[in-house]
């Protein structure tokens, strides 16, 4: 597994969450949290924000 940090996130509650993607499997990883998957970069930011606001993947 190749996970990448591409970004931050914010929480509504303002905490602050690395982003990683891992783009062999499609992974997406908020801070250590499983977040959903994703075919792109951009696409598992969203998938990230979403977790950050909900606390659950949405794939």
């Amino acid at each position: 597994m190749a996970k990448e940090k591409i970004g931050e996130v914010e929480s509504p509650t303002g905490g602050k969450f690395d982003v990683y993607w891992d783009k062999d499997t499609g992974k997406v990883y908020t801070a250590s949290e499983y977040a959903g998957t994703a075919s792109s970069e951009q696409q598992a930011m969203i998938e990230a924000n979403y977790y950050a606001a909900t606390k659950k993947p949405r794939s």
